[in-house]
């Protein structure tokens, strides 16, 4: 999705790894955001709960039924109400400047799947991916993919860490290896 991968990473730095994998012909498409020093710094902290909890909204719009684009709104009011309290933003419209991206896209053959984008149905593979991108400080999106069932969904990406105490955990192993 790059251009331009030459920067040097300094400590207090935020990594946003975007990845898509095939495995027998379907595919998958996560991203997770990290510190790379190890921990998030209080701001870093606020932004990426912000964006976990507009994930989990998200998560909870997708049902069989449901308009394709329910995840995005969902998610998208969480952000907006979460930007408004931290005082970035002073109208909830202002929020696309951070969020200028949709919400879900179909996962099958194709990592970016073309297929009916009216409403969500039970067996699609969908991913949820709120982010927040603020120029001078940088990214933070995650990104599952979902099964959409009739009473929910189910995270077909769970095991990969999403909680931020566990990501500070997991990458404090990983750097005494």
């Amino acid at each position: 999705h790059y251009e331009k991968n030459r920067r040097t990473m300094s400590s207090g730095d935020l990594i946003l790894l975007d990845m898509g994998a095939e495995y027998h012909g379907y595919t998958a498409d996560i991203t997770r955001t990290l510190p790379v020093n190890g921990t998030f710094n209080d701001e870093q902290a606020k932004i990426y709960d912000l964006v976990r909890l507009a994930q989990e909204a998200g998560f909870k719009a997708c049902l069989s039924g449901n308009d394709f684009k329910a995840p995005h709104r969902a998610s998208l009011e969480v952000i907006q109400k979460g930007l408004m309290e931290l005082g970035i933003i002073k109208d909830k419209v202002d929020a696309r400047k951070y969020f200028p991206h949709g919400t879900s896209h179909n996962l099958g053959l194709d990592v970016h799947d073309t297929g009916d984008n009216d409403s969500l149905k039970a067996g699609q593979i969908i991913t949820v991916e709120p982010g927040i991108y603020i120029e001078g400080y940088g990214a933070v999106r995650i990104e599952d993919d979902v099964l959409v069932t009739e009473t929910g969904c189910i995270n077909l990406s769970a095991a990969l860490p999403r909680d931020p105490d566990e990501i500070e955990s997991w990458m404090a192993r990983i750097s005494k290896q």
